[in-house]
């Protein structure tokens, strides 16, 4: 296979998840929401708003990876914390999130969070 062929479809696997994403009732809430693949579980973690899709991310403290909350334009995830996040502060909570996706090595995760504890908004 040519590096190019590979390249594409390293991207089209990756981007793949996001059409999931286009398919979450967001009325449905989070933990019981149809679309959710797997077990809820708690993650402590910074929640800051990015360029690009989904442009609202959870980074787990101490690791190196994202978990994109979606679904875009209407992330599920409790008001307390929604209209605290922006480009000039971020938020760190207790999150307990559920997953759109599996955990994949090398690509960002999709989830909603159903709960924040322990919130802290700290600028950027």
């Amino acid at each position: 296979m040519k590096p190019a062929s590979v390249v594409v479809l390293l991207l089209c696997l990756g981007l793949s998840d996001l059409g999931i994403a286009g398919s979450i009732d967001a009325a449905a809430g989070c933990r019981g929401n149809p679309a959710v693949s797997g077990a809820c579980f708690s993650v402590r973690g910074r929640v800051s708003a990015y360029n690009g899709t989904p442009s609202l991310r959870i980074w787990p403290v101490g690791t190196t990876r994202l978990l994109g909350i979606v679904p875009v334009e209407n992330e599920i995830m409790p008001e307390s914390i929604k209209n605290k996040v922006t480009f000039q502060q971020n938020v760190f909570a207790t999150l307990e999130v559920c997953p759109f996706t599996p955990a994949r090595p090398g690509v960002m995760q999709l989830v909603c969070v159903e709960s924040a504890t322990d919130i802290q908004v700290r600028p950027r």
